[in-house]
């Protein structure tokens, strides 16, 4: 496969991320890692290196995108601010940190926590009816929550190369209650701060291994830019969506979001 045809998928692949991206608050991980896992070798990605490129790769194009996601709601004053603050001081020190313990540490007690997780809200979101509402939490979780909160998922962010999102709207709607469309722009501000992070943690312990010609750190520049360009300009069309779509509709979409992480964490 040519390199210009590989920079088109990539950026393909970038557009119709970036849609999930602007609409659902999310990083846009969950496409970019398998995306990269399969044409990062394509271009002589050493295989030995290939889970730390793809993760470094993908936090760096989602960085791109979910910084003019964020850019956007702010626009529209979508977002809270206080929460997006708290959350994410503690997911930009835990997602620089970690990615220099990922060699390290074996990630499949996390990867399980974090499956149950968002299977469990996956299921609420799509039967919930406002029959069932009763049963929601009366009173939200205190402030400090929203930093213990930052702090658990920037370390997921740093072993996957999610940007977060898959964690932080359903806490933020559930956990916090907050309207589901406000929760995805806060969670867009905190996702893009998260993948900033831990997008220059991976560029920095990178910066010794000489393993692939051009790329800087963990992050591949030709996969990385089109991934991220492509992802920016289909997040326009996401955050026009979440504006017109009711919060239901949102919930529903992001709950067949997660059951597609949760698959991808279990067969992978």
């Amino acid at each position: 496969m040519s390199l210009v045809a590989l920079l088109a998928i990539f950026l393909i692949v970038g557009f119709m991320t970036g849609i999930l991206i602007g609409m659902l608050g999310i990083g846009g991980g969950l496409v970019f890692v398998p995306t990269l896992y399969y044409l990062l070798p394509l271009i002589n990605v050493p295989i030995g290196n290939l889970a730390y490129y793809t993760i470094g790769t993908s936090l760096f194009a989602g960085a791109l995108a979910s910084s003019n996601s964020a850019f956007l709601h702010i626009r529209k004053q979508n977002y809270l601010k206080r929460p997006a603050v708290l959350v994410a001081i503690g997911a930009a020190l835990s997602a620089f940190i970690a990615p220099f313990f990922v060699v390290k540490v074996k990630s499949e007690i996390i990867e399980f926590i974090f499956a149950s997780v968002m299977i469990t809200v996956a299921l609420r979101m799509i039967f919930e009816s406002r029959k069932n509402q009763k049963f929601q939490w009366s009173n939200p979780l205190s402030e400090p929550f929203l930093f213990i909160l930052g702090i658990f998922t920037g370390v997921l962010s740093a072993f996957t190369g999610l940007g977060g999102g898959v964690i932080y709207v359903p806490s933020l709607i559930y956990l916090f209650l907050i309207n589901a469309r406000i929760a995805v722009g806060t969670s867009s501000i905190i996702t893009a701060i998260t993948m900033i992070s831990s997008a220059l943690s991976y560029i920095l312990q990178g910066s010794e291994t000489i393993s692939y010609s051009g790329s800087i750190g963990f992050v591949i520049p030709e996969a990385a830019i089109p991934l991220g360009v492509g992802a920016i300009l289909g997040s326009f069309f996401g955050v026009k969506f979440v504006m017109k779509y009711s919060s239901e509709f949102i919930k529903k979409a992001f709950a067949v979001l997660l059951i597609v992480a949760v698959a991808k964490i279990i067969f992978t």
